[in-house]
């Protein structure tokens, strides 16, 4: 197997001689990485550049390369906007990747995503914790009386998307999205049994019966009375 880091340090060398902080994340940086795996690798860039931003996707050595490459301003507000969204790409590309250099900058950067990694994301607010929970009852409701096989398939999937997404923020941790939404349930116990559902049968009354205890845990199902928005005076 390729020697990915090394790949990836001759990558920046070449093409972002400039870098002021390098990083390889994604699976290439995590053992998981096969031959046909791309190479994420993220690019702090000096300050004259410190506003400026953009991702782009090449090829290098025979293998795709998806880089993104930040001045430190644009890269402090896109940490930002992933903490928000309780979805820290940069932040985990940055605390559980690899650095491609070395120096102050890098390790100040891997010491801030470390930090913000290990406190989890804010609490749900009750606003979005509502949403959350109605969404996930009637998409149980609907899983009960599906018939068709096609539209069956459709909704497993959802429930089983929306019922991890559930079950990781309200134990306070981090989410992700597609494979990597199935590697954060790995991180802790499998309480809800999600994990073993994907690895498993797939069976249509064990989802049902995962996706019930989430909602209880997240403080039960949500659906006649809920109301989003504000209903006006004499309505």
């Amino acid at each position: 197997m390729a020697d990915f880091r090394a790949r990836a340090q001759r990558f920046v060398e070449e093409r972002f001689p400039v870098a002021e902080a390098a990083f390889l994340g994604g699976s290439a940086a995590t053992g998981r990485a096969t031959e046909s795996s791309d190479l994420d690798i993220l690019v702090v860039l000096p300050e004259q550049w410190k506003a400026d931003s953009f991702v782009e996707t090449t090829d290098y050595e025979d293998q795709l390369v998806e880089v993104f490459v930040y001045g430190r301003d644009a890269l402090q507000n896109w940490l930002v906007k992933g903490r928000e969204g309780r979805r820290p790409v940069l932040d985990k590309l940055i605390g559980e990747g690899i650095a491609l250099t070395g120096g102050r900058a890098a390790r100040d950067l891997i010491d801030g995503s470390r930090r913000v990694l290990d406190q989890g994301p804010a609490d749900l607010d009750p606003a979005e914790l509502g949403v959350r929970a109605y969404s996930l009852s009637a998409l149980l409701d609907d899983l009960v009386d599906v018939a068709d096989p096609g539209e069956r398939f459709t909704l497993k999937a959802t429930v089983w998307r929306e019922a991890a997404e559930l079950a990781l923020l309200i134990r306070r941790r981090w989410l992700g999205t597609g494979k990597w939404l199935f590697r954060e349930l790995l991180v802790g116990p499998d309480e809800f049994g999600l994990v073993a559902w994907a690895a498993g049968s797939h069976d249509t009354d064990d989802l049902l019966r995962a996706g019930r205890a989430v909602l209880d845990a997240a403080g039960g199902r949500v659906q006649a009375g809920f109301l989003r928005g504000v209903r006006p005076p004499g309505l």
